[in-house]
């Protein structure tokens, strides 16, 4: 797996990075399709918002010079490829007090991309996940480095589940393991709210934009609130929309609403 290191080809970092102690950064995973990457200026938007939240420095200079490195890296790529950004701090500081004038690292790897297809034709079983997602309001919605309660989760993956539903500490819905959660009942789209805990994910922000047949309500859901959907799905930018056929030993259909939106956002 080809590794680049601020643009130059690299197969170490410094063990005094602040993401390797701190996990202090951010990422983003490209999906790329006959050398196009989809959603980029939106991941790069997303990097961008967290960095400045974080105080690491990334400005508009930066952000240009990654769009057009990562658009260059994507052209070869016949077959479905990903690439993975990672933004640290960089090195230095005392502890965890960063140094002031640390450089940020900037991480780009590629692999070959999984294949989704049978996900989603055919449709998946969806759990609930015994490890709750960390609540945090300050740093709901961003994509860091610290994702320890998501590595627990899926190694305890209910048992012929492809994914869990994650609760908050007050057992209110989130996301998945490694998607967002939507579910349809009465024509309306609901999806929980992730002002507390959860990631921003590229593709919800794209349903959002394209569900525009009803009603949106964000919000907070108990599990029995997804048990009374009509369709469920879930979505990431590497498998886009992948319906749910069973929610915790409950068949669903894969219904109208949720093919309308895979076949938008899935092409």
């Amino acid at each position: 797996m080809p590794v680049y290191l601020n643009y130059s080809l690299e197969n170490s970092i410094s063990l005094s990075d602040r993401s390797i102690a701190y996990g202090d950064g951010l990422f983003e995973t490209l999906s790329i399709v006959h050398g196009q990457i989809s959603n980029l200026s939106d991941h790069i938007l997303r990097l961008s918002l967290g960095c400045l939240k974080l105080g690491i420095p990334f400005d508009r200079t930066q952000q240009l010079k990654l769009h057009d490195f990562v658009v260059d890296l994507a052209k070869p790529f016949s077959c479905p490829h990903i690439i993975k950004i990672i933004v640290t701090r960089g090195e230095g500081g005392r502890g965890y007090l960063p140094n002031l004038n640390a450089v940020p690292s900037i991480i780009i790897t590629t692999s070959v991309a999984p294949d989704y297809t049978q996900q989603r034709l055919f449709g998946v079983h969806l759990g609930v996940s015994s490890i709750p997602s960390g609540m945090n309001r300050y740093l709901a919605g961003m994509k860091h480095l610290n994702r320890l309660e998501n590595v627990m989760a899926k190694g305890r993956l209910t048992e012929g589940c492809f994914e869990d539903v994650m609760l908050d500490d007050e057992g209110y819905l989130v996301e998945c393991i490694q998607s967002n959660l939507f579910w349809i009942k009465d024509s309306v789209l609901y999806t929980p709210i992730l002002d507390r805990s959860g990631v921003q994910g590229v593709m919800r922000s794209c349903v959002l934009k394209q569900y525009t047949d009803s009603q949106i309500v964000i919000g907070r859901y108990a599990v029995e609130d997804l048990q009374k959907a009509d369709e469920i799905f879930i979505t990431n930018s590497l498998m886009g929309v992948v319906p749910i056929t069973n929610f915790l030993g409950r068949s669903l259909p894969i219904g109208i609403n949720t093919r309308k939106i895979k076949n938008i956002l899935n092409d």
